[in-house]
C-alpha cells in the first residue's frame, strides 16, 4: 500500500507541471526525448546537430529518442511541424533557453533532465551517455 501512495504521489508531480501537462507526458518511460533550442531553424549549430543525428538514424532508433526542435514560435517533431502554443510557452518558461543560443537538452526515459549543452553532441557520445543509464542497462540485458 505504501508503494502505491509513494507511486501515485511522484507521478502527481511530475504531470502537474505544465511542461508534462503538455505533449511530452506521452514519452514518460516509453522514449528520451532531446529538446533542440534555437533562435530558428537555419541556425549552424542545430544543423549540424541534426546532421551528426541523421547520419545515425539507427542507433536513435534503437535508444527510443525523439526529437522536438524549438523556436520561440515553432516546433518541430523528429523533423515534422508540431503546434501546440502552450506547449511552447510551458517549455520555454520551464528551461528558460538564451534566444540567441542553441540549447541541447535529453530527457530521459523518467522525464528528468540528463545532459544540458550549448554545443553539437556527437552521437557516439550521446550514445555512451545513454547506454550507460541503469534502464538502458536493463533495456539491453532484456534484449538478449
Amino acid at each position: 500500500m505504501k508503494i502505491k501512495t509513494i507511486s501515485l504521489f511522484f507521478f502527481a508531480s511530475i504531470f502537474s507541471s505544465p511542461f508534462f501537462a503538455q505533449a511530452l507526458e506521452n514519452h514518460v518511460w516509453q522514449e528520451r526525448v532531446i529538446l533542440l533550442f534555437t533562435s530558428d531553424f537555419e541556425n549552424k549549430t542545430l544543423q549540424k546537430q541534426l546532421d551528426t543525428f541523421e547520419k545515425n538514424q539507427n542507433g536513435l532508433k534503437d535508444r527510443k529518442l525523439i526529437t522536438y526542435q524549438i523556436t520561440p514560435e515553432q516546433i518541430k517533431k523528429n523533423g515534422e511541424d508540431f503546434f501546440e502554443k502552450n506547449f511552447i510557452k510551458s517549455v520555454l518558461k520551464k528551461y528558460k533557453p538564451k534566444k540567441e543560443e542553441f540549447t541541447f537538452i535529453l530527457i530521459g526515459l523518467d522525464g528528468g533532465i540528463k545532459l544540458t549543452k550549448t554545443e553539437v553532441l556527437e552521437s557516439s557520445d550521446l550514445f555512451s551517455i545513454i547506454d550507460a543509464m541503469p534502464v538502458r542497462s536493463s533495456e539491453l540485458r532484456n534484449k538478449n
